[in-house]
């Protein structure tokens, strides 16, 4: 039995960013591990240039993701970017030192982005040994964010209260138990369904995986923009343990 910070998310578009070496930015189907982690230490108040705070949480967590959206549409939003030409004597590090550095050389890309249409998801959150922050700072953090939240991008705001909570129980139990407390208003104009749940504790028992994926969602370094890799299950709510 553990203790688990439930939660829920909601917002008319949502892009969970993958990996992207082209002009298309693609959106996951579900939160990624990498921006949850962004959530929680936003909420948190904690900065991007705070790297040591950044890895202590990025390591301490196992997430749990349960959709529960039946609906699957998407959009795409046509963009075009500056970005300076290939300069392969200079190592660019940020953003900021690509277009500052030789400003005369920059360009137009297109590029296109992906996004989630109505989903929705309930995450659920255990601390590991030595984790940081207790569940219960969690929650508190999460009723009252220190910077405002957004689902992937700013352009992605909440669109339903968090509506944070503690639970005890195994994870199936916690998941079925948040998807029975979902109140009328919060169901109006969505058609649910059990959904898939997607996993990172690889010692979890009480949901039966069918999938297993390496996922290159593990933040490294945010000041670096490096991610690592690691294993994520999926299986149905309702499946066999």
């Amino acid at each position: 039995m553990k203790q688990y910070l439930v939660f829920q998310l909601y917002a008319p578009l949502a892009s969970w960013g993958e990996e992207a070496p082209g002009e298309m930015r693609h959106s996951a189907t579900v939160p990624t591990r990498s921006a949850l982690l962004g959530l929680l230490a936003a909420a948190l108040g904690v900065r991007r240039d705070e790297e040591e705070r950044l890895n202590n949480i990025n390591q301490h967590y196992h997430l749990a993701v349960h959709a529960l959206s039946a609906q699957d549409r998407w959009l795409r939003d046509y963009h075009t970017v500056s970005a300076p030409r290939e300069n392969k004597k200079y190592r660019y590090y940020t953003r900021r030192d690509e277009l500052c550095h030789a400003p005369d050389e920059v360009s137009t890309l297109i590029s296109q982005r992906e996004y989630r249409c109505d989903g929705y998801w309930h995450v659920a959150i255990s601390a590991m040994p030595g984790a940081p922050y207790s569940p219960e700072e969690l929650r508190d953090a999460l009723l009252a964010p220190h910077f405002p939240l957004y689902l992937g991008r700013k352009s992605c705001p909440l669109a339903l209260p968090l509506a944070p909570r503690l639970i005890t129980g195994t994870l199936k139990e916690v998941l079925v138990q948040a998807s029975q407390e979902i109140t009328a208003t919060e169901l109006t104009g969505f058609t649910l369904n059990e959904g898939m749940c997607y996993w990172d504790d690889p010692a979890e028992t009480s949901l039966a995986w069918q999938q297993q994926q390496r996922s290159n969602n593990q933040p490294l370094s945010r000041q670096r923009w490096q991610f690592g890799s690691y294993t994520r299950f999926s299986g149905p709510l309702q499946g066999e343990a």
